[in-house]
C-alpha cells in the first residue's frame, strides 16, 4: 500500500464510521490494513491520520452527533494501538497554534475543539491540565463571540471552561471534581486557570466568576467561598471609604439652618454619582447625621433651628429614608435616622427636651413613618449609646404616638 492509498482508505473508513458509529467496525477495519501499511509504519501511524481528517469533517458537519462519534473514536483507537498520547499532544499542539486563524472560518470551532478534547481527558489519553500547555498562548484572543461568553472571557479561560462543561457531559459531579482538584495539585500537567485568564483579570475571584457562569461551581467550593468573601470585604471596605467621603462632603456643604450651602438638588446628585455601592439606609443615617450636626452653632443646639435645617433639607431625608418600594427597607432606614437623633442628643449632652422635639418634628414632617419608631423602641441590635435614657426621654411621645394608632383604629371599625 502507498502512502496516497493509505490516505484514502483511512478517509473511506472515517465516512462509514461517521455514518454508522460503530467503533468495533472501525477497529476492524484498521486491523485488517496493519498488514498491507508502507514500509516503515506501523499501526500507530493510522490514528492520526483518522483524527486529522475526522475533525476536518466534524467541523464541517451540521449535526452534532458526528462530531460525538469522532470523540467516541479516540478511546478504541488508543485502546487498540493506533492511537497514541503522543500523536494526540502533537496534534493540538500544531491546531492550536493557529485556532484564533480557524475560529475566523468555523465560528464554533473552539467548542467544537473543547468537545473532542474532553473525550481525550475522559478516556485518560491526556491529563486536563493540558490545556494549560496548549492555551497559554490565546489569553487575550477571540474564540467564540461576546453572547456567548463566559462571565465575559472568549479566550483561553472560555476554551479551558468549555472543556470541563463537556467532561461534565461524560463524567458525574464526584468524578469531575476529583479530577479538576487532581489536575489543580497537580506538579507535572497543572490545570490553573488564573493563568489563563487574560492579564487585567488573573484573580481568583474572575475564576470564581466564569465557573459560575458555566454552573461549575461544584468544582471548587471553596474557591468561590473565598470569591465571594473576599468580595464582601471589598464592597464592604468600598462602601465604609464612600460613607466617609459622604459626610466630609456633606459637613462642608450643607451650611447651617441660617447659611445656603449647596441645594439638596445638588447634593443629591452627588452622592448619586459617588455612593454607588452604599446600601441607602446606611446614607440616610449620615444624611441624618450631616443635617444635625451642620444644623447650628449654638452650644447646646436650639430646637428650632435643628427643626429648620430638617425642614430645610425635607427634600434630602424622604429621598433616602421614606421613598422606597420595599416598606421593610423604608422602616429600617427611618430607625436608622432615629439612631442618629439619639447620637446627636447624646454627643450634645442631652439637652433637656430636644430628643422629644425632634421626634415629634420627624412625625410631624411625614419623615419618620409611624411603625419606624416601633421598630427603633424594640430593636436590641444597634449599638449607638444612650438608647434607655432616650426612651426615658420620648416615652411621653411614644405614648402619644400609641394612643394615637389606638384611637385611629376604634374610629376605623365604627
Amino acid at each position: 500500500m502507498t502512502e496516497a492509498q493509505l490516505e484514502n482508505r483511512v478517509v473511506a473508513y472515517v465516512e462509514e464510521y461517521l455514518e454508522s458509529g460503530d467503533t468495533k467496525e472501525l477497529i476492524e477495519c484498521f486491523g485488517e490494513m496493519v498488514a498491507k501499511l508502507p514500509e516503515g509504519k506501523d499501526k500507530a501511524a493510522l490514528g492520526p491520520i483518522f483524527v486529522e481528517k475526522a475533525i476536518g469533517k466534524g467541523m464541517e458537519a451540521k449535526a452534532d452527533v458526528t462530531r460525538e462519534r469522532i470523540g467516541a473514536a479516540f478511546a478504541p483507537l488508543a485502546k487498540g494501538g493506533f492511537l497514541t498520547a503522543a500523536a494526540l499532544r502533537q496534534f493540538y499542539n500544531d491546531t492550536f497554534e493557529f485556532l484564533e486563524d480557524e475560529v475566523m472560518d468555523v465560528p464554533f470551532a473552539a467548542l467544537h475543539h473543547a468537545k473532542w478534547l474532553a473525550y481525550v481527558v475522559h478516556a485518560g489519553l491526556l491529563p486536563l491540565g493540558f490545556v494549560n500547555a496548549i492555551l497559554s498562548h490565546l489569553t487575550d484572543a477571540s474564540l467564540i463571540k461576546p453572547a456567548l461568553a463566559l462571565s465575559g472571557q472568549v479566550g483561553a479561560t472560555f476554551m479551558a471552561v468549555s472543556v470541563l462543561r463537556e467532561l461534565a457531559k461524560l463524567e458525574d459531579a464526584e468524578a469531575l471534581r476529583a479530577r479538576y482538584q487532581e489536575a489543580r495539585a497537580s506538579a507535572d500537567a497543572k490545570l490553573d486557570l488564573v493563568a489563563l485568564m487574560p492579564e487585567d483579570a488573573q484573580t481568583a475571584a474572575a475564576v470564581a466568576a466564569v465557573l459560575e457562569a458555566a454552573e461549575l461551581s461544584f468544582l471548587d467550593q471553596a474557591l468561590i467561598e473565598q470569591s465571594k468573601e473576599a468580595e464582601a470585604e471589598a464592597e464592604k471596605a468600598k462602601m465604609a471609604e464612600q460613607m466617609t467621603a459622604l459626610e466630609a462632603h456633606l459637613m462642608a456643604k450643607l451650611g447651617t439652618s441660617d447659611e445656603d450651602g449647596d441645594t439638596s438638588e445638588q447634593l443629591m446628585e452627588w452622592i448619586g454619582a459617588n455612593c454607588t455601592a452604599t446600601d441607602e439606609a446606611y446614607i440616610a443615617r449620615i444624611v441624618m447625621r450631616c443635617v444635625l450636626e451642620t444644623s447650628t452653632t449654638e452650644v447646646p443646639p436650639g430646637p428650632n433651628k435643628v427643626t429648620k435645617q430638617i425642614e430645610k433639607r425635607k427634600a434630602m431625608l424622604l429621598k433616602y429614608a421614606a421613598i422606597k418600594s420595599n416598606q421593610s427597607e423604608v422602616l429600617r432606614a427611618q430607625a436608622s435616622c432615629l439612631y442618629e437623633v439619639q447620637a446627636y442628643c447624646g454627643r450634645k449632652g442631652w439637652p433637656a427636651g430636644l430628643i422629644k422635639k425632634l421626634f415629634y418634628n420627624l412625625y410631624e414632617s411625614d419623615i419618620v413613618f409611624e411603625d419606624a419608631y416601633s421598630v427603633w423602641q424594640e430593636d436590641v441590635s444597634d449599638e449607638t449609646p444612650g438608647k434607655d435614657r432616650a426612651l426615658f426621654q420620648v416615652n411621653e411621645f411614644l405614648q402619644w404616638l400609641a394612643e394615637a394608632a389606638e384611637e385611629e383604629d376604634g374610629a376605623d371599625e365604627d
